[in-house]
């Protein structure tokens, strides 16, 4: 922009490499449009409030209550998550009852609450807690993601050109490599970065929002895998992981006629793009449930697996009706869903100061990207996106957890997850270098101490460790 003043007022330099003159005026104009025609408004509408939330009667909100304050092993953590992190003596009660209006109520101030009720469940939290917290208001505010404003960072038009675009293209040809075929949606202006090879696909999507990868379902003994991916340049970072997936299912001596289903659901709003919103709960399970019945899935069991913002998703259609009695085996990989009333992901996303290498790239590339920004606040609906333990029961299921987790404390979930577990219901614990399975009759969690956030996927013997879990639970 600053290049474009001084080009009107004949001010701009010129640049030359051997000779050739290099005129930025056309980049700097375009960036400028870019940055005045897109950035800006789009910033503007992904601020707007939505209503969001369930209403919930005065019964389910206390049962609501009691069931996040049992689950929560350390009271004062919680409330200093939430609070930013906050001393707990700079915590108030007033500070306390406006989080609560918002958590449980969808309320912006507490001052739309019963104040008799706001009074007792302070009251348990000061026990839990065991302490009480002082009176008034202090200088923290709490974290309130669908009320508080987004911080959305502006990125140049050449990093979603150059950048998201071709890591886009390199993704279609691994993906392609894999043997899965691409249904994008109809409209092919739907994103930006717009996706040229799309136009050699002969199939679209049923679904208006939802493109996907898919890869045909004839094995009689495995169960197809259909994947939810997280935030991220989208599949682009899972292709190592469906390509030992095929792999692993080749060794099983299972040939052309014989293969186990994948279904790659692609979440364009969390992929760095300039795309629509993300979809609100009803809906994005309804474009789900129109792919699963295009491809005969909604009659037949198969294993869900998601990848943290993935496993939010993934809940929604473990609660569904016509859906959840389809799922059989689920895989949970860094399951932000199990962990998101404790306010690791709202402050890891919203309030955390970046100071190592790995936390700026997380909180450029995803805290800060437009869609991504507007799921982790604006959708942030947590007593929607949450899962609780007791609806692990009836299915198996895997979790895969990392301990060095920048975005969710790895260990305390782990510990939450097996809490319930005595010694004589783990059926075996399973110890190898950097980490541990831990098996029991319900579920397996792979425990990967030195992991960050996603690295399961990257690193080739942790991602094999993984990739067996899942094709473990392909087999009936």
């Amino acid at each position: 922009m600053i290049h474009c003043i001084l080009y009107v007022a004949g001010l701009a330099p010129n640049f030359s490499v051997r000779g050739i003159t290099i005129h930025f005026e056309l980049i700097t104009f375009l960036e400028t449009l870019f940055y005045l025609l897109v950035y800006l408004p789009r910033r503007h509408v992904l601020q707007r409030l939505e209503p969001t939330g369930t209403n919930f009667s005065d019964k389910e909100r206390r049962d609501l209550f009691d069931t996040c304050w049992n689950s929560v092993p350390d009271m004062e953590h919680f409330l200093r998550t939430w609070f930013r992190g906050a001393e707990i003596d700079d915590v108030r009660r007033g500070d306390l009852k406006e989080w609560l209006a918002w958590g449980f109520w969808n309320e912006s101030s507490a001052s739309k609450v019963s104040d008799e009720v706001l009074d007792e469940f302070v009251a348990v939290t000061e026990r839990k807690l065991g302490r009480a917290l002082n009176e008034g208001r202090g200088l923290h505010r709490p974290i309130r993601p669908t009320m508080d404003p987004i911080n959305i960072q502006h990125r140049p038009l050449t990093y979603y050109v150059l950048g998201v675009g071709g890591m886009d293209t390199l993704m279609f040809f691994n993906m392609w490599r894999c043997g899965l075929q691409h249904y994008p949606v109809s409209r092919y202006f739907r994103s930006f970065p717009y996706r040229p090879l799309t136009t050699l696909c002969t199939q679209y999507s049923p679904a208006l929002d939802i493109s996907y990868w898919y890869r045909p379902h004839t094995s009689k003994d495995r169960l197809p895998l259909l994947f939810i991916h997280g935030i991220g340049v989208g599949l682009g970072s899972y292709t190592e992981f469906f390509a030992d997936l095929i792999e692993a299912s080749d060794k099983d001596n299972l040939g052309t006629n014989d293969q186990v289903g994948i279904l790659a659901i692609e979440i364009m709003p969390i992929s760095f793009r300039i795309t629509s919103q993300t979809l609100q709960r009803e809906e994005m399970v309804r474009q789900i449930r129109q792919i699963l019945h295009h491809h005969g899935w909604d009659k037949q069991q198969f294993v869900l697996a998601g990848h943290s913002y993935g496993t939010i998703i993934a809940t929604y259609l473990l609660r569904d009706p016509e859906i959840s009695p389809m799922i059989g085996p689920v895989v949970l990989a860094d399951p932000i869903a199990v962990w998101v009333h404790m306010g690791d992901v709202a402050y890891s996303f919203t309030a955390k100061v970046p100071k190592t290498a790995s936390e700026i790239q997380l909180h450029y590339f995803a805290c800060t990207d437009m869609g991504a920004a507007h799921a982790v606040t604006r959708r942030f609906v947590w007593t929607e996106n949450v899962l609780w333990k007791r609806e692990l029961k009836g299915r198996r299921f895997g979790f895969v957890l990392g301990g060095r987790d920048i975005i969710m404390d790895g260990r305390r979930c782990r510990d939450y997850i097996l809490e319930d577990f005595s010694e004589s219901e783990i059926r075996s614990h399973d110890l190898f270098k950097g980490g541990d399975l831990v098996r029991t009759d319900e579920m397996d969690v792979l425990w990967f101490q030195n992991l960050n956030h996603a690295e399961a996927f990257v690193f080739r013997d942790e991602r094999q460790r993984l990739v067996d879990m899942v094709y473990r639970y392909c087999r009936r």
